[in-house]
């Protein structure tokens, strides 16, 4: 087993046999979401402001909780690219451009990571899969997000709720049409698909 995947082993098994995978020290996501774009707009607003493309994703994620952590909005994600894989742990107490907490290491073996997961007990909920374009100006990331089943999710995320302000603002897009809820919440809220309850969720081949 890799050095990094030792490192998430002992990480994870420490937080979960003390009880203790709540709101805690890490990094805080600050960041919004617009929804019924039109993706092509998007891609010429952004070509104006002079956004440069970071690259074009393929995501695999594995989704865990627990069943009690949905108070919190508490979960364990696995993602890959097929280059690099992350282990994220988030929480959102409430749903506001800088609710999320997160916790991310970077790993050697993403199916090593799941396996780790399930051992340790904690519920695979979902396997999804995402597209997504990744563009970077003076600070703020714009993810243009394809979904098997919904249309386009922007995703604007920044140092500082003003620079997330800012990317919207320079693409023309209103901050009370902003949504802070995160993805599944999305799929739910938005599009009347309940992901909590699908297992598996990818694009058809």
């Amino acid at each position: 087993m890799s050095s990094s995947v030792n490192f998430l082993k002992r990480y994870i098994v420490c937080l979960y046999l003390n009880d203790i995978i709540i709101p805690m020290k890490g990094q805080k996501e600050i960041e919004a979401r617009w929804l019924n774009l039109d993706p092509k707009k998007v891609l010429e607003d952004l070509g104006k402001i002079g956004a440069k493309k970071e690259g074009s994703f393929f995501f695999k994620e594995w989704i865990f909780f627990h069943p009690e952590w949905r108070k919190d909005n508490r979960r364990i994600r696995v993602r890959t690219d097929g280059t690099k894989s992350w282990v994220t742990y988030k929480a959102n107490a409430t749903w506001a451009v800088d609710s999320t907490q997160e916790i991310e290491v970077e790993v050697s073996d993403a199916g090593e990571s799941v396996a780790l997961i399930k051992a340790i007990g904690v519920p695979l909920i979902r396997y999804q899969e995402k597209k997504r374009d990744t563009f970077a100006f003076d600070g703020i990331t714009f993810d243009m997000d394809l979904w098997p089943k919904i249309p386009m999710v922007l995703e604007i995320e920044g140092p500082s709720e003003d620079k997330v302000r800012e990317g919207a603002s320079k693409l023309g897009l209103k901050w009370e049409d902003a949504v802070f809820v995160d993805q599944a919440y999305v799929h739910r809220d938005y599009y009347g698909l309940d992901i909590f309850n699908v297992s598996d969720y990818r694009f058809e081949a």
